[in-house]
């Protein structure tokens, strides 16, 4: 199944399909300007690098200048809320986004409210950035109608947990997620995804067959 959807865990950037997240702006904000950080002489090398790769992959531009964003809504499941669907499961099945909130491009108007400034310049985010009030509720929003009406399937943020009361029902939820993933564009990190285990620990509880205990 795995070698099926190997595309889902290749090691790139993902790039959702069919959506823009549009971040939304008070009409009467005033755009706010921030001097870069002082950026320690060890760090200077590490940081180029990193705005380098960002630039490389698409995921910033240089610019000019900076705003001020409204909070999405969408509201994020409380953990008790999500647990509470857990019961009968028997193994677990852990995903990890590759790099998650960047797989969301922005649209043209919402990327002149993303700007960082560095010792190299502004940039802008051409991706949904961490650190953006509304990042969390858009990724929310996003997920969960990848997701929709696939039974087992918790998604908190960018932290996804599969189950089922038997391991087919299980490996036959696995599949469709997997499925829609590769379908839409997502990426996945195969080294840090757990599958069919007995026992995880998912937003600070352990899991397993008998029950949910903080960690």
């Amino acid at each position: 199944m795995v070698l099926e959807a190997n595309k889902v865990f290749k090691d790139e950037l993902g790039t959702v399909k069919g959506m823009k997240a549009k971040i939304y702006v008070d009409e009467s904000a005033v755009p706010k300007y921030f001097k870069a950080r002082p950026l320690p002489y060890a760090l200077k090398d590490k940081v180029e690098m990193e705005l380098e790769r960002l630039e490389k992959e698409g995921q910033i531009q240089q610019v000019t200048v900076n705003a001020v964003s409204k909070l999405d809504n969408y509201p994020i499941p409380k953990t008790e809320d999500l647990y509470a669907t857990l019961g009968g499961g028997q193994e677990y099945t852990k995903l990890d986004l590759n790099q998650a909130y960047q797989q969301i491009e922005l649209d043209e108007d919402s990327k002149r409210y993303v700007t960082i400034n560095t010792h190299k310049g502004l940039f802008r985010y051409n991706r949904l950035p961490y650190g953006v009030a509304s990042s969390p509720g858009i990724f929310q929003r996003t997920l969960e109608n990848v997701v929709q009406g696939i039974s087992n399937v918790l998604v908190r943020v960018d932290d996804i947990l599969i189950t089922g009361k038997t391991r087919e029902e299980h490996l036959n939820t696995l599949s469709e997620v997997l499925s829609r993933f590769k379908r839409i564009g997502i990426r996945l990190k195969k080294q840090k995804c757990v599958f069919m285990a007995e026992e995880v620990v998912y937003l600070g509880f352990k899991i397993n067959k008998h029950g949910i205990y903080p960690v």
